[in-house]
């Protein structure tokens, strides 16, 4: 058991990422399902909006609850949210072409299609996120 707490010690904000970009994808997921199911819109229009949705929910989890990074100004707080939407857009697209080779390429067009390639990208882009967090958005200052 000591093991496993200090295990938890050391990789405790892996931890709470997990679980918080777990919570964000179940909002990315539940919003793109219910736009797929319920609009007419284009699917890399739905992926759009609830990208947005996704990206804001992040932001504030991300910012107090993962890195418990709190901003002393607002320059730094509007760095920290510039950088954060910047690094998911650079995901954006790349999830976006995901979709796209999955969706439009490998015929994976169906309702069923376009939500298994959507979770697909999610785990592509949770990676590259948390990376760009710890190294660009929250990094602690020497």
């Amino acid at each position: 058991m000591k093991k496993l707490q200090a295990l938890y010690q050391r990789h405790h904000d892996v931890v709470f990422y997990l679980f918080w970009g777990v919570a964000a994808t179940v909002v990315n997921l539940v919003t793109f399902y219910l736009l797929t199911q319920y609009t007419t819109l284009n699917y890399v229009i739905n992926y759009s909006v609830a990208w947005v949705i996704t990206v804001l929910f992040a932001f504030y989890t991300n910012k107090y609850f993962v890195f418990h990074n709190h901003h002393h100004s607002t320059r730094e707080f509007w760095y920290q949210l510039v950088t954060f939407f910047a690094g998911r857009f650079l995901t954006y697209l790349i999830g976006a072409g995901i979709l796209v080779l999955g969706v439009s390429v490998l015929k994976f067009d169906s309702n069923l299609g376009k939500n298994l390639v959507n979770v697909f990208q999610n785990v592509v882009v949770i990676i590259l996120n948390y990376f760009w967090a710890i190294w660009v958005s929250f990094r602690q200052k020497a």
